[in-house]
């Protein structure tokens, strides 16, 4: 039973973790990329996200959002 249990947990983790998005953003402004997990979207066209590199909370209202692979991701955030 421990077992299963086990299988079960890891494979809800592993679904987890193959779900995740990332995301490059850039401010048009200014020509300051960000990178991200997670981008909220406003109804103004707005978005706000925490920025991998410094941790900090940033919202842009001039903005690209470019989706990443993982390793892309992971390459740049270093």
């Amino acid at each position: 039973m421990k077992m299963i249990r086990f299988l079960v947990i890891v494979g809800v983790l592993g679904s987890l973790s193959a779900c995740m998005s990332y995301y490059q953003v850039t401010d048009t402004v200014n020509g300051t990329r960000y990178y991200t997990k997670s981008v909220k979207e406003f109804k103004s066209g707005a978005v706000a996200f925490t920025d991998a590199a410094t941790g900090s909370r940033v919202t842009l209202q001039k903005h690209t959002v470019t989706k990443l692979e993982r390793k892309e991701y992971a390459d740049r955030v270093r």
